[in-house]
């Protein structure tokens, strides 16, 4: 009676556990088939699994903003933070400074490009943001 009481605790043991990493095997998966993620501080796993540590530090501009991971099919992943009703993006750019970035002088369209001089090809920053809109976005290109 004890023995059949133990293999059916291990049994039922064994079942959990492959099932919840059967779970999160395609949780995962589906994932790396998403376009874009759209997420909030709220929601754990995501904040946690997917924000870049540069873009979880930078500074809150606004009390309204989400986060954005960018797999990058056929280009380079990329992590932001977007603010909603902004007013101005100073504090994002003393930010950058402190990380070691200078704006280069070059664009892409209407978002600055910050770089650090001394590592080519290294990862970028893009800065945007839109005066009629109050939208700012900071977002970091993660080469690898």
């Amino acid at each position: 009676m004890i023995l059949n009481s133990n293999v059916l605790k291990w049994c039922v043991l064994s079942a959990a556990t492959v099932f919840i990493l059967g779970w999160l095997f395609v949780w995962l998966v589906a994932y790396g088939s998403d376009d874009t993620t759209v997420y909030t501080e709220n929601d754990f796993f995501h904040y946690h699994l997917l924000t870049d540590k540069d873009i979880e530090n930078a500074p809150r501009v606004t009390e309204d903003y989400c986060f954005e991971a960018h797999p990058g099919e056929g280009y380079a992943p990329s992590n932001s933070i977007v603010f909603k009703r902004a007013t101005g993006i100073a504090p994002l750019r003393e930010y950058l400074t402190t990380l070691g970035y200078v704006k280069e002088k070059r664009s892409l369209g209407e978002k600055e490009i910050w770089s650090k001089p001394e590592r080519l090809n290294g990862e970028l920053f893009y800065l945007y943001f839109n005066v009629e809109t109050g939208e700012a976005e900071l977002t970091k290109v993660l080469n690898p």
